[in-house]
């Protein structure tokens, strides 16, 4: 064995380079455990945040909210929609399934950095140009809209974006697929909107 080793010393002289390479490899574990985010190997719960949803729903609709996520230093984003038509989830999407006249409410809750930033999000949420802080609630649908959903230029899609308290912003979009909505359609719409509800996401100095 101690050939093998590449060396001619006696038992005391191994019995001491050993002893240096446990400290050695007891000092790494160390180390590593000390850099180890929060969360790892179990230490601390995850955080999980949910959607917004829908209370109030028109005969007839289907309602898509069960959507949660994981609250990290980088933030979350969730997503929740509703339907008017009996869609079921595909690979396309249900923009691609939109009848005539039908109606889609569609609302994502995002604690994101913008760009490259990497500032700590357990605590805040970014407050983006564009997105004011919501005030009362609930929601308003503007009552004209010159914007369209993407790729299906006759379908109008009303906006609403904002921020709600230091939750996470609100990007809420009503997809009509018709080019001169009725005032029942957009009554409907409005209903939707209205029955929406907001969670409360944490702040914390660490998550």
């Amino acid at each position: 064995m101690s050939d093998a080793l590449g060396g001619g010393g006696g038992s005391g002289q191994r019995s001491s380079s050993l002893s240096l390479v446990v400290l050695f490899v007891a000092a790494i574990a160390v180390g590593a455990a000390s850099q180890a985010p929060a969360g790892v190997g179990g230490s601390a719960k995850p955080i999980v945040v949910g959607a917004a949803r829908f209370t109030h729903l028109p005969r007839g609709w289907r309602t898509f909210d069960r959507d949660f996520g994981l609250l990290t230093r980088r933030g979350a984003d969730v997503h929740s929609y509703a339907l008017s038509w009996p869609y079921k989830p595909g690979p396309f999407g249900w923009a691609n399934s939109m009848p005539p006249r039908a109606i889609a409410v569609n609302i994502i809750l995002i604690r994101r950095n913008p760009g490259r930033s990497t500032a700590n999000l357990c605590a805040a949420t970014p407050h983006l140009l564009g997105f004011p802080r919501i005030r009362r609630l609930p929601l308003r649908l503007p009552r004209t809209t010159s914007d369209r959903q993407e790729g299906q230029p006759r379908v109008l899609e009303y906006r609403v974006f904002g921020r709600l308290d230091e939750s996470y912003n609100v990007d809420l979009r009503v997809d009509i697929n018709s080019i001169h909505p009725t005032p029942t359609m957009m009554r409907t719409a409005q209903t939707v909107v209205s029955g929406i509800r907001f969670p409360r996401w944490p702040r914390l100095k660490r998550c």
